[in-house]
């Protein structure tokens, strides 16, 4: 069939077309990059979303031509931003980019680190008390994780910890007492934001006062990513408190988290109720009541931290935010390196024999998820190649 001049051209400009990419989308998510991007959207502003993707909740928009510091890019191509109080993602199909931040993002290179100046489980997991009084009565759960922050604040700034279980209970209103049979009354979960919490410091005598930042979720729409970044300048973490069920409301302490390659967060808490320290937040007790961590942070009511940033500088500390391990480990796998990083890419020091014994000082996990040890020597060793004897 012979095709007319006039088929013949518009054929080719469907082609043309077809090979046109419209400005502002890239080719592939691998191009995109950190630094100002404007939202190039055709009329309507672009949605802002928990996680970086179309299927999560929206928690706000940016108008069209508006310029955004994308300071994390996930492997799908979205960007990690904050627009006024909207922490979130956007696509970066709907963007152009400007150029570099005039300041170097930070994001990429300290996100997900385990920043928590110290504090481990090893050492300040719960304040006394909490464990078995759990299973006799609930609300507890307020100022057992509360104290438990006031005391994390307190060893970061390398303090002695003088914060009790009994004082908090008593400063946010509860009888800090137990009956004869060892039970504890139910106590309020309200307290107000200019609440003193106040010792003193056993070894300087001085008085500590910290007072705490309440926040109502309504805020931040149920945002995990506001978290995360809270947790950026208070790794001695937040307290998130949340309802399930008709009537259900509980508080647990979210310590860190990792940020995957994706983009999507890991995060880790101390669940009062769990009572046996640090979990992933879905192995946590609450995550009994609520089917999903999604779910979990679309129900959260309040979060409150403590007032002022944790600003001082953390290298008096060893290994920062790592597990003390200090006993003996044995080489459970064939073909295992100790590297001088925590990076299978970095130089291999030593190549050790399966059943080898090492002194391990501490545990962490990378930026990816990979838990290492270190050695006494300061060398590291995948975890998931040892074991105990």
């Amino acid at each position: 069939m012979k095709l007319s001049k006039a088929v013949k051209l518009f054929i080719a400009i469907l082609l043309v077309c077809a090979f046109i990419i419209p400005e502002g989308v890239s080719v592939s998510a691998a191009s995109y990059k950190t630094g100002i991007y404007k939202i190039n959207t055709q009329e309507s502003p672009l949605n802002v979303r928990t996680c970086p993707s179309s299927e999560n909740m929206k928690v706000g928009s940016i108008p069209k031509g508006t310029k955004v510091n994308v300071t994390f890019v996930s492997s799908n191509g979205w960007g990690k931003v904050v627009y006024g109080d909207v922490h979130g993602w956007i696509s970066l199909e709907y963007c152009k980019y400007v150029g570099a931040a005039e300041e170097p993002a930070t994001e990429a290179s300290t996100r997900g680190k385990l920043r928590n100046y110290g504090i481990s489980a090893a050492n300040l997991t719960w304040v006394t008390g909490w464990k078995q009084e759990f299973s006799k009565t609930s609300g507890l759960c307020t100022s057992s994780a509360t104290a438990s922050l006031l005391r994390r604040r307190q060893a970061a700034e390398g303090r002695a910890v003088t914060f009790t279980f009994g004082d908090v209970r008593a400063a946010m209103g509860g009888n800090p007492i137990p009956d004869k049979n060892g039970k504890y009354e139910s106590c309020s979960s309200y307290f107000s934001d200019v609440t003193p919490f106040t010792h003193n410091d056993t070894a300087t005598g001085a008085a500590v006062t910290y007072y705490l930042k309440k926040e109502t979720e309504t805020t931040h729409s149920h945002n995990r990513e506001y978290i995360a970044d809270l947790l950026d300048t208070h790794p001695e973490g937040v307290v998130v408190y949340t309802k399930y069920g008709s009537s259900g409301k509980h508080a647990i302490l979210i310590s860190d988290y990792v940020r995957n390659k994706d983009g999507s967060l890991q995060f880790y808490a101390y669940d009062p109720a769990n009572g046996t320290g640090r979990k992933k937040l879905e192995n946590t007790w609450i995550m009994t009541k609520i089917s999903s961590v999604g779910a979990f942070f679309a129900n959260v009511i309040s979060i409150w931290y403590v007032q002022g940033d944790l600003t001082i500088d953390d290298g008096h500390f060893a290994y920062p935010g790592y597990e003390v391990i200090d006993s003996q480990l044995k080489v459970s796998k064939k073909k295992t390196y100790v590297y001088s990083e925590s990076d299978l890419s970095s130089e291999r020091i030593e190549k050790l024999a399966k059943g080898d014994t090492v002194d391990i000082s501490y545990k962490f996990t990378a930026d990816d998820g990979t838990e290492w040890c270190i050695t006494a020597e300061g060398f590291f060793i995948e975890a998931a190649r040892l074991s105990a004897n």
